[in-house]
């Protein structure tokens, strides 16, 4: 198959829907050699900031000089997004030949009496066998759904990591928080370290399974934190002030200009779109640090010292893994569409892939710390099994304005519907993602003002996100 046709294969994969379970993806897995054991993985799983985490680890291990896999879902522009090696996405051809071999594995799986693999499990076993033929030594794995019942959870790795537990797909995942939680814990192996962000009875059960599996666990605010810190650096004082003869800071002066710039809007000192993060660890494993960190977001904290911690553990086993990686990888990780400020535009346009309450609450703190003052058009876009009430809830400050829109999918919550909810005060409809892209940036430019700047901000289903980014990347191309 050439690259086109092996996108109309997985299409037509798509009306045996999401099926969990571990059978179908085994048998294809060993009928080509159990691909997924020829390399070290990390497991990376959680509700929200996965993908983040796993960017974060796959840049740090490229970073250290290692040549690393990274396996994501889902994409915002192109599948061949999902398969990325040494940072840089798998071609057309790479997709299309790793989808080939799949396809006819599958074809003699049917022949033979067994149920077709899911369109994911053909994915996900075409990126465990393009990571061999590339010969990586690392690859990253996330989650596409859960953890137990998740295709990916054939393999043993060095590292798993949970990032954070709230209620979603429930109706796959036991139906509760609790039974979601523990299909998050069931990534956990035998004798395999495990990091995790989450609190509360997720913690319980997950520090519980890792208790049982003899894992060693490492859990944030409680064995490592990390904390974003307002930048001395930034600040435009002459080398030679805060200076003593002996050549050492003045602490009473540093102090002051600390005092100073804590006071300052996080725009203020954020510059080329990074922050500085402070790590602190506990114990031997985990060490303290600092380090910029190349996505903003205040939840991208978190997530880095989710990673942070994770590199650290591999460090164990891995001399090439320094916290000189760790602040290289950090500085230059790469991940579009998470509350990415884009280039080029004035008023600001701001996009994030935020597209559940647990995110949507991330956004709007994020919002309210970077841009507390200005006046917000949100270009927004849901999928129709989302609680997108709620999410208009949280989001919402009373003079936001609304543009509501339809992602790119079948499941897309109809914008007309919507906008009759009264959680929503100033709102409009405009069914073509690409047309109220143009209107939120009209009007942003209509109330920017001096007193008051505006920003435009596209949130919602990363199906529009997508869509949006590609719309944004290719008219700054023109």
């Amino acid at each position: 198959m050439n690259y086109q046709e092996s996108l109309a294969y997985l299409d037509e994969l798509n009306v045996f829907g999401i099926s969990l379970g571990l059978v179908r993806i085994e048998k294809l897995l060993e009928l080509m050699g159990n691909p997924q054991n020829d390399y070290k993985t990390i497991h990376v799983t959680g509700t929200n900031g996965k993908g983040s985490v796993s960017a974060m680890v796959a840049s740090t291990l490229k970073a250290a000089g290692i040549s690393c896999g990274l396996y994501i879902s889902p994409h915002l522009e192109s599948y061949t997004e999902r398969i990325q090696i040494d940072g840089h996405w798998c071609s057309e051809d790479e997709f299309a030949t790793a989808l080939t071999v799949v396809k006819d594995l599958c074809e003699f799986m049917k022949g033979a009496g067994d149920e077709q693999p899911t369109q994911f499990e053909v994915i996900t076993a075409a990126a465990f066998w393009l990571f061999k033929k590339k010969g990586v030594e690392y690859a990253v794995i996330e989650v596409g759904l859960g953890g137990l019942l998740d295709s990916t959870n054939v393999i043993v790795p060095e590292v798993s990591v949970i990032t954070n537990v709230t209620f979603e797909h429930g109706d796959k995942c036991g139906g509760t928080l609790e039974g979601v939680a523990k299909h998050k814990a069931g990534i956990i192996k035998e004798g395999v370290p495990v990091v995790t962000g989450a609190a509360g009875m997720p913690l319980d059960i997950i520090k519980k399974t890792a208790q049982e599996k003899h894992s060693q666990i490492y859990v944030m605010n409680e064995d490592f934190s990390g904390e974003a810190l307002r930048p001395l650096a930034q600040l435009s004082i002459p080398p030679a002030l805060g200076m003593t003869a002996a050549g050492q800071a003045d602490r009473s002066f540093t102090d002051m200009q600390i005092e100073a710039l804590a006071k300052l809007p996080m725009t203020h000192v954020a510059g080329e779109n990074r922050q500085l993060v402070a790590f602190h660890g506990n114990g031997a494993v985990l060490g303290n640090m600092d380090y910029r960190l190349a996505l903003l977001g205040l939840h991208q904290v978190g997530n880095s010292a989710l990673a942070a911690s994770a590199v650290m553990v591999l460090a164990e086993n891995d001399l090439r893994l320094t916290q000189r990686a760790i602040k290289r990888g950090m500085e230059n990780v790469k991940w579009p569409g998470r509350f990415e400020l884009m280039e080029g535009y004035a008023p600001k346009l701001l996009i994030d892939g935020a597209h559940n309450p647990a995110g949507i609450e991330t956004l709007r703190k994020s919002l309210d710390y970077y841009f507390p003052g200005e006046k917000r058009i949100f270009v927004f876009g849901v999928l129709h099994d989302k609680d997108y009430r709620e999410m208009f809830k949280i989001l919402l400050k009373p003079d936001d304005i609304l543009i509501l829109t339809t992602p790119e999918s079948d499941r897309a919550a109809n914008p007309l519907e919507i906008i009759e909810l009264p959680e929503v005060a100033q709102k409009e409809a405009v069914a073509e993602p690409e047309e109220a892209l143009k209107r939120g940036i009209e009007l942003a430019k209509e109330l920017d003002s001096e007193e008051r700047p505006a920003m435009t901000i596209c949130a919602g289903s990363l199906y529009l996100i997508g869509a949006l980014r590609s719309m944004i990347v290719k008219n700054k191309r023109n």
